[in-house]
């Protein structure tokens, strides 16, 4: 399938119920095998941590879909602790739309939408693929974080909005 039939759709927090379910099945689909051997990964966590997410002020989503088809969504919120940081949460493609570039259309639609200075994210340590491609879209290593008692390390990294929109 080509993917020139890609559209990528904006949510904002209102329209929420409209896409949990599209979240719920690729989260289903892309983290299938850490769902079945880790706990921190099950539907029930990630469930408690989208619904935190989504009640955060400034949350938004990208979705892209290919033809009838979801590919993958990007979604994130405005730090409850710092107004001008942007936390993008998931990024999420489904293994058959990878390296063609949504995700990146995803990211950019998503950013497009924000007013804050930086955005931060997440990504696990033993993913240094993952790492080295938000490296190539603007983001620094900035740090390490273990955001909850039983999940992973990540490493924590950073993009200027402002720089990164010229």
């Amino acid at each position: 399938m080509s993917v020139d039939l890609l559209t990528i759709s904006y949510y904002t927090r209102g329209r929420f119920p409209q896409i949990r379910s599209t979240i719920l099945d690729v989260y289903a689909d892309v983290y299938a095998d850490d769902i079945r051997s880790d706990p921190f990964f099950s539907m029930e966590r990630f469930e408690e941590r989208l619904e935190g997410h989504t009640s955060a002020a400034g949350w938004g989503c990208a979705v892209a879909e290919v033809g009838d088809e979801v590919a993958g969504f990007t979604y994130g919120f405005t730090a409850r602790d710092d107004e001008a940081t942007f936390k993008l949460c998931e990024n999420m493609l489904r293994q058959e739309w990878r390296k063609r570039g949504i995700s990146q259309l995803m990211h950019e639609e998503l950013m497009g939408h924000r007013q804050e200075r930086k955005s931060q994210l997440l990504v696990r340590r033993e993913r240094p693929r993952l790492r080295a491609m938000y490296e190539a879209w603007g983001y620094e290593h900035v740090g390490e974080k273990l955001p909850f008692p039983d999940s992973p390390l990540y490493d924590v990294m950073v993009l200027d909005l402002a720089q990164s929109a010229v």
